[in-house]
């Protein structure tokens, strides 16, 4: 074989070899979901669909992979996605995680997470009756998470905050007595309930709060193409109506179930 032939022959050899160096593949994301089922599936399982019409709206071809995580609370999220443990999840916003992380500022929940109804003893479902403005709910002890932004946010506005560490314990002292009312979205409000069934539990029907909270998309700072590409995918999703029928399937049934309209609303900015 002639040299010139030699020389072909590693030309071509190189020129695939670079080929298939540079040749992209699809890009993984890292989701988490919690290993155990709890109240706050219905959410989770609609955070993971938007996240879907999202990745195949972008230009992009991202592999999304699930990382199997325990129930945390969101500020140990936060800082697994800075460390790299997972690349998006949700999250409540908040000046100190914007800093931190790099937010997709479209809120997931179309602003109603903070769109309020109250849990109460079953033993006294008027409760809250005769309250039609602020200063006096300000009077009764609300239930919160202890690490929950509302609480920082209900202390900030004069309300009275009775915290513990997640959902299942404040239900516990709302039926000990323990604190008054547990507000909760009105997306999620209902479905706690019926994972909570065997509690002596009722949504109160007279008040509606609402202050501003909303949940959007996080990624790392860093991750520049990534949270371009889903801010992308998710302006197309609302775009084509994909986003709307998607919070629909999930969410409309328990809205017209609160029938607001008959609730007095009080706000809290």
């Amino acid at each position: 074989m002639s040299l010139a032939w030699i020389f072909f022959l590693l030309l071509c050899s190189s020129t695939v070899l670079a080929e298939n160096i540079t040749q992209p593949n699809d890009r993984k994301i890292l989701y988490p979901i919690a290993k155990v089922t709890t109240q706050y599936q219905v959410q989770n399982n609609y955070y993971l669909d938007v996240l879907k019409l999202i990745l195949a709206r972008t230009e992009v071809s991202y592999e999304l992979e699930i990382v199997e995580i325990p129930v945390m609370p969101q500020s140990r999220t936060s800082m697994n996605i800075q460390q790299g443990m997972y690349d998006i999840h949700w999250l409540s916003t908040s000046e100190e995680r914007e800093t931190s992380l790099n937010p997709i500022r479209i809120p997931l929940l179309k602003g109603l997470l903070g769109l309020r109804i109250a849990i109460v003893n079953s033993k006294n479902p008027d409760l809250l009756s005769g309250f039609s403005s602020v200063d006096g709910l300000k009077k009764l002890y609300a239930g919160q998470g202890h690490d929950w932004l509302d609480s920082k946010l209900l202390r900030h506005h004069g309300f009275r905050v009775q915290t513990s560490a997640n959902t299942k314990s404040l239900f516990d002292l709302l039926i000990k007595g323990r604190l008054d009312y547990f507000p909760r979205s009105v997306l999620e409000v209902w479905f706690e309930l019926e994972f909570f069934n065997d509690m002596p539990l009722s949504v109160d029907e007279h008040i509606a709060i609402y202050y501003p909270l909303v949940n959007y998309f996080f990624v790392r700072n860093e991750e520049v193409e990534m949270h371009e590409q889903i801010q992308l995918g998710l302006q197309r999703a609302i775009i084509d109506g994909s986003f709307q029928n998607n919070f629909d399937a999930y969410f409309a049934q328990y809205i017209e179930k609160a029938n607001l309209q008959t609730a007095k609303s009080i706000h809290s900015s």
